[in-house]
């Protein structure tokens, strides 16, 4: 890295041989840092504060909690990962120094946590369906059998997500980038797709985005709008009797759709981007400068959209709120009693010292 300076660096351009030069700068480099670690920071605590508050309450422990911890787990690993994207995305844009381990593993869980995240909405939707229009049947669902079902989620993600892109990525470290080669990848960041599984890739991404994606969203709309009419029903019904359990089970369904809306206009803004700038990327050759910014800002949304599901968790649950509130105050009163004892014990050991040292 050091026969270069990487905010000056320029090479021929991919097919005019005039000056290239970097389609960022040191301060895009310093604003998106701020930006992903901000989300990286969000996303771990609240996600990781959410998968306490079920774990530690028993009374949402049930199938939809399984489904929604399973989301969290999802959004953790995405943030964890996410000081990769920066990374490749700026200061190894055109030189990548960590072990090639680290671009395979950034690409195959970004994919896995993908596939995961459609998959869980999905079905977390056609659970929502079931437990309004068919209570009885949903009822025959156990935890144990919850409980397999979102391990088949991570298996399918796993073996679709995480080991078909760790066949297609990759990189060679400490190499710099060869922005003048006229390759389809070459204005991509040292860590991208590698040059002889291109076009393998181009068609695993046209199926497999259709399949996990942009499928499993036209269905979640489709549910969503089941529900909802279901809802509207079991209102209109409500309102002609006074029956409090009644009443209790149209307001709870009403809680249910709203988490439900919420928390797919969250993943429609996070991932139609996404979907949309994998797939463009591959299939034009637009300059590197749009390509930068369309992958740059695709990650934003992405990102933003994981950091706000916990909240949406909170504002559509009543009881989710009451929980979490009981934690923070629990965990709170906790810090204050561990700081007190602290206190005291170092008082008595002043005390003693200060006996010790009088010879009373």
């Amino acid at each position: 890295m050091s026969s270069y300076n990487l905010s000056t660096m320029s090479y021929p351009n991919l097919t005019t041989q005039e000056s290239y030069v970097r389609p960022f700068t040191d301060g895009v480099t310093i604003f998106s840092g701020i930006i992903i670690f901000l989300f990286c920071v969000i996303g771990i605590l609240l996600n990781t504060m959410t998968i306490l508050v079920i774990r530690k309450s028993q009374k949402l422990r049930n199938v939809f909690m399984l489904f929604i911890t399973s989301l969290c787990v999802s959004d953790l690993m995405s943030a964890l990962i996410s000081p990769l994207f920066w990374y490749r995305r700026t200061v190894g844009f055109d030189v990548w120094i960590p072990p090639n381990f680290f671009c395979k593993l950034y690409w195959g869980a970004e994919l896995m946590t993908t596939f995961s995240t459609s998959m869980h909405i999905l079905n977390f939707a056609f659970l929502r369906l079931l437990s309004i229009q068919h209570p009885v049947v949903f009822q025959r669902i156990t935890k144990r059998g919850g409980l397999l079902w979102v391990l088949t989620i991570w298996v399918i993600a796993f073996l679709c997500g995480f080991v078909t892109m760790w066949l297609f990525t990759g990189a060679d470290p400490g190499v710099k980038r060869d922005r003048y080669s006229g390759e389809p990848n070459a204005r991509w960041p040292a860590c991208t797709v590698l040059l002889a599984t291109i076009e393998n890739y181009k068609k695993f991404s046209l199926s497999s985005y259709n399949i996990f994606i942009l499928l499993p969203m036209f269905a979640i709309a489709i549910v969503s709008v089941l529900i909802c009419g279901s809802v509207h029903k079991h209102t209109k019904s409500s309102t002609m009797t006074e029956d409090a359990a009644i009443k209790r089970r149209v307001r709870k369904e009403k809680q249910a759709v709203l988490q439900l809306v919420l928390i797919v206009c969250s993943f429609i803004f996070g991932y139609l981007p996404f979907v949309t700038y994998e797939l463009w990327a591959t299939q034009t050759d637009a300059g590197p400068v749009v390509d930068y910014w369309f992958g740059l800002c695709q990650y934003f949304c992405l990102r933003f959209s994981e950091c706000m599901n916990p909240v949406f968790y909170n504002i559509s649950s009543s009881k989710m709120r009451r929980y979490t509130k009981q934690y923070l105050n629990n965990t709170c009163k906790d810090c204050k009693g561990c700081e007190r004892t602290e206190n005291a014990g170092s008082r008595v050991v002043t005390s003693t010292s200060t006996r010790e040292a009088t010879g009373v």
